[in-house]
């Protein structure tokens, strides 16, 4: 790329967010918010405190599912020296600027540990059990959790930085003073351009393994502790692996979106062509398969182990209503659909298209969430098992939503919306 198309895609970048648009984002966040605080408020019944924590834990963990899940993805263009995923590359890491809002809603998440988890209010009262003691309390769990979400979300942040310099570095040598203050701050000791791209390009190299283990290592911890406890009998050593799959899945779905979306809006045409969306779908394809696979083998495990301290996991989501309805749905939703859908050439050549299945994939992730955690919620709180999806699911999810995408909107507007210093970068991809 000729340093005048890399000048041209700065020019493209740095835009203010429409009235309308930021209105509406702060509208859902502020009805998500008042939802949450008015259920809490109101509730006069265990069941319905519960369903309120329940609605939190469900958009927690999937929508920091999701941002990790980007952070992740440009981990992996960045191990794999993918051309064709460098356009995307940028918009994945986009992703992560949820992950300090995620750091506080976890911790007000803490507050509703007392409503969820058997194991804070009736610890090991079943036969057993006591051996996990030392692994689940409150003191322990808050503690670990907020370590690991420190971790993660430092090295993530250093990874981001480290990627975003030598752009920014670039679009302050074609557009003295772009970035302004936020470029100033980010800039700090910035030596020449072409010394400082090689030297930052390294330690990108060196960041991004340890970033990766760290991120698959912590993700899982995530997973143990806030859905797999809910059940305090049950364990699976396969289950953090399959939330990750579960929520790179998302991940992709929603980059699938996003990216047709400013393909069109920022004349991207040429970058995020049709060859690379083309790719883009059929890694999601992939993907469904790497979440099939992932939950076919935990199941198919415990299924035949017949454990006492397994089984019970299963049993309530296969085989008792309404849980083995939604069973069903979800395997055909998350793995058969997408996977015929995502088959043939001309649809996944289709930017519209695939933006419809990219929002349907993620969608069904969340459903997922809702099956893994509120069944076991359910098993302690509730005489009967049912499913409530009505006005305090939709809204508190939309004020996840607002929330994400005000931070990814945010973040785009003050970046290169491409990595333009990336040596990778190029105008179309011809399958070479």
């Amino acid at each position: 790329m000729t340093e005048e198309e890399r000048k041209a895609l700065v020019e493209k970048s740095g835009f203010a967010i429409p009235a309308n648009v930021k209105g509406l984002l702060w509208v859902l966040i502020g009805l998500g918010v008042i939802t949450f605080v008015v259920g809490l408020a109101l509730a006069d019944k265990k069941e319905e405190l519960v369903r309120v924590w329940e609605n939190l834990l469900i958009n927690v963990m999937f929508w920091n599912g999701v941002s990790q899940g980007g952070i992740l993805l440009a981990v992996i263009w960045q191990l794999t020296d993918a051309k064709w995923g460098r356009p995307f590359k940028r918009i994945a890491e986009a992703f992560g600027a949820f992950l300090p809002v995620s750091f506080l809603l976890f911790i007000v998440s803490f507050f509703g540990l007392e409503v969820l988890y058997e194991w804070v209010t009736h610890p090991f009262e079943h036969h057993g059990v006591q051996v996990k003691a030392g692994w689940l309390n409150v003191h322990f769990f808050v503690s670990r959790n907020l370590i690991w979400l420190l971790v993660m979300y430092a090295i993530s942040y250093y990874f981001v930085v480290t990627s975003l310099k030598p752009d920014y570095g670039f679009a302050r040598k074609v557009i003295p003073g772009w970035g302004g203050k936020w470029g100033d701050k980010l800039l700090k000791g910035y030596q020449n351009h072409d010394t400082e791209v090689v030297r930052l390009e390294q330690r990108s190299r060196k960041i991004a393994p340890t970033l990766c283990l760290i991120q698959c290592i912590g993700m899982s911890f995530l997973a143990w502790d806030f859905v797999m406890s809910l059940d305090q009998e049950w364990f699976s050593t396969l289950f953090g692996a399959f939330s990750i799959a579960g929520h790179l899945y998302a991940a992709l779905g929603i980059l699938l979106a996003v990216s047709v979306t400013m393909r069109t809006k920022f004349g991207l045409e040429e970058y995020i062509t049709i060859n690379r969306l083309h790719d883009l779908a059929k890694l999601t394809f992939a993907c469904s398969f790497l979440w099939t696979y992932m939950g076919f083998s935990q199941f198919i495990v415990i299924w035949y182990a017949d454990m006492a301290e397994e089984t019970p996991f299963l049993v309530i989501r296969s085989m008792t209503e309404p849980w083995s309805t939604m069973f069903v749905i979800l395997f055909f939703w998350m793995s058969v659909s997408v996977f015929l859908l995502l088959m043939p050439k001309t649809f996944c050549r289709n930017p519209n298209f695939i933006r419809v299945i990219g929002v349907y994939a993620a969608l069904g992730q969340w459903f997922m969430n809702y099956f893994l955690i509120v069944p076991s919620t359910q098993l302690h709180h509730h005489p009967n098992y049912h499913i409530y999806l009505g006005l305090s699911e939709l809204f508190i999810t939309l004020g996840f939503m607002g929330a994400f995408f005000l931070c990814f909107l945010s973040f785009m507007s003050k970046v290169p919306i491409v990595p333009v210093s990336d040596k990778h970068l190029c105008k179309s991809w011809h399958g070479h």
